[in-house]
């Protein structure tokens, strides 16, 4: 895993830009999973790069989700929803939005079935990731289940919110992670996972040490 210390992650968002582009440009379909919260403007910038460096193979991309927040589709919470609010543009790209208007436990089984028939379609799949300032990823917090799961997706009620997020098993599936975390909230979880190999029970985070090729971009790096 690289950290590189970044005031805004710019540079992480080209280079996660540039690679996603450079395969479409060789006709590899490829799978990006996006998360929320404070991502969503540096995955818009980085969608509007990829549609100017590989114009016509757009349609070689599905964007999916690391995560969302369980509700109605477009409820005000939701990550997909505010990522349609940033003004993410979706045109001539596959998606797989988690939300559907059914309950969560199928809801949870149709983001699952999706994300294997994902995986095994797509050439490569990149992964975006923030972090929380207790250490989780992708929806995943520290001692929940969803850690032990053996499926793809999990879901689980954690107020404010009930989470719906990809799971170890997922990870094991992403060939590239971008990983983004600013502010002095979150120093003490980008310390511990610089500096640190914690379970990830205890710092789910640590799961981005699994992925193969791995960047790690913040402002409060050592």
């Amino acid at each position: 895993m690289q950290f590189i210390k970044s005031p805004d992650g710019h540079e992480g968002v080209e280079k996660m830009a540039a690679h996603i582009a450079s395969l479409l440009n060789e006709n590899k379909k490829v799978l990006w999973l996006i998360c929320g919260g404070s991502n969503i403007p540096l995955a818009k910038a980085a969608m509007d790069m990829i549609r100017e460096s590989a114009k016509g193979k757009v349609s070689n991309l599905t964007i999916g989700q690391t995560d969302e927040r369980f509700g109605p589709v477009g409820h005000r919470d939701s990550n997909w929803q505010q990522m349609l609010e940033a003004g993410f543009e979706f045109e001539n790209a596959k998606t797989l939005p988690i939300l559907r208007n059914a309950p969560l436990e199928e809801t949870v089984r149709a983001f699952a079935a999706e994300l294997r028939a994902a995986f095994e379609g797509s050439d490569a799949v990149i992964a975006q990731f923030g972090i929380g300032a207790d250490g989780h990823v992708a929806g995943m917090l520290p001692r929940t289940g969803g850690l032990r799961a053996t499926e793809l997706a999990f879901g689980y009620d954690s107020p404010p919110f009930t989470r719906i997020s990809m799971t170890p098993p997922a990870f094991a599936r992403v060939n590239a992670a971008y990983a983004f975390a600013f502010g002095e909230g979150k120093r003490a979880a980008i310390e511990n996972l610089q500096a640190k190999d914690l379970p990830i029970e205890e710092e789910p985070c640590q799961l981005l040490k699994s992925i193969p090729e791995s960047y790690f971009y913040s402002d409060r790096l050592a």
